[in-house]
């Protein structure tokens, strides 16, 4: 097996102890002492901060096999697997404010963010705050952008056709991984390949070149740190220089007039499996369709809701959850008869799924194989 991608940080961890002693010989700091601890505090982080930013903390090693579009290799994917860790609070705490914790916990334990339907108005209302109206706002952005992909805009494309689309994709979903990219990152990347292409005509040897501006562009919005401008070119093996890939950015900021956020299916599943208290594995199982349809440039007809909600649909019915016909409520997706959309939606997607596992175009495949995916593509290959 091919060596890895590995992250390297050069920062260190700046802890602060604060110790409280009761009794009635306490020394109680003065407003200086503090102010001086504060500003000695604030200097150490700058400090730390301007550390890892000069000694540039992804240091990414590609291989050469990553770098060529026709060739690249997804079975030598990896993807780490990060343990998440419980912090406690400190014992020495005031009491309202370990209480408020303990509140917290227990909430997240007991699952609090369900689907609970207002039977006159049909809509969508989470116990957690701030989250009904998140989704709403989600499904408005939705319908009013200004820009989006649109439906056959292959018609004004006289050069590229579907299938090299296809290969972009399954590229670009392979180098996100290898990035190690946020999951929003790769929807927002697909988005604005597909926005771009709705408007303008490309020539397939500049079609590489608009993937990794369009990722550039999508991690400068959505990542903290992101991969440097040489390191996008060393993965296309050299195929365009560091110049041409900042005119692009220009050209297409210019073209979606710096239009580059809008919601995608990623931002309506992860609502969806959390209102349904999907487990791990069911959470996963949706997440390998719902990647699978960035690959399709079919689905493009279907809205990010719309394309959610049948992820979610494939879940529930296979593992047999029960309240599945939930989804079919007008307050989900903004749809004049949301059951038929959803349903055909549902067909398309196991077709293209079903056709992918047997396609050379394996990105996707490979990465839901993973033990840290738990396997769920093990459950498309069962009759």
């Amino acid at each position: 097996m091919q060596k890895c991608c590995k992250r390297k940080y050069t920062g260190k961890k700046q802890k602060t102890i604060i110790s409280l002693n009761e009794g009635n010989n306490n020394v109680i700091e003065t407003t200086e002492k503090k102010m001086d601890i504060e500003l000695k505090d604030s200097s150490q982080l700058i400090e730390s901060i301007s550390t890892q930013a000069s000694n540039n903390i992804y240091n990414f090693n590609i291989p050469k096999e990553s770098k060529n579009l026709n060739i690249c290799n997804t079975n030598n994917l990896f993807f780490p697997h990060i343990k998440n860790e419980n912090i406690n609070p400190n014992k020495s705490q005031d009491e309202p404010y370990k209480k408020i914790i303990e509140e917290n916990i227990e909430l997240e334990t007991k699952g609090i963010f369900k689907f609970n339907f207002i039977q006159k108005e049909e809509l969508i209302s989470f116990s957690g705050e701030y989250l009904n109206e998140i989704y709403s706002n989600l499904l408005n952005d939705e319908k009013e952008l200004l820009y989006k992909p649109k439906i056959g805009y292959m018609d004004i494309q006289k050069d590229i056709n579907e299938q090299m689309r296809a290969i972009l994709i399954d590229w670009i979903i392979e180098v996100h991984y290898r990035f190690r990219l946020k999951n929003e990152t790769l929807y927002q990347t697909v988005w604005i390949i597909d926005t771009y292409l709705s408007i303008l005509p490309i020539l397939r040897a500049k079609l590489q070149l608009l993937g990794i501006t369009a990722l550039l562009i999508s991690c400068k919005s959505q990542e903290v740190y992101y991969p440097h401008l040489n390191e996008l070119i060393d993965i296309t093996d050299g195929a365009y220089i560091k110049k041409e890939l900042i005119e692009m950015e220009k050209h297409v900021l210019k073209v979606l007039k710096f239009n580059i956020i809008s919601p995608t299916s990623n931002d309506f599943y992860n609502i969806i499996a959390k209102a349904f208290n999907f487990d791990d594995k069911q959470y996963y199982f949706g997440k390998y369709f719902l990647e699978s349809s960035l690959i399709d440039y079919q689905m493009i007809k279907y809205s990010p809701s719309i394309i959610a909600v049948s992820c979610a649909y494939i879940v529930m019915k296979y593992f047999g959850i029960p309240n599945y016909k939930c989804l079919y409520s007008k307050g989900i997706i903004k749809e004049k008869y949301p059951e038929k959309i959803i349903k055909y939606a549902t067909r398309e997607l196991c077709l293209l799924v079903y056709n992918l596992t047997q396609s050379t175009l394996k990105a996707v495949k490979d990465k839901y194989s993973l033990p840290q995916f738990l396997n769920v593509v093990q459950y498309c290959q069962q009759k």
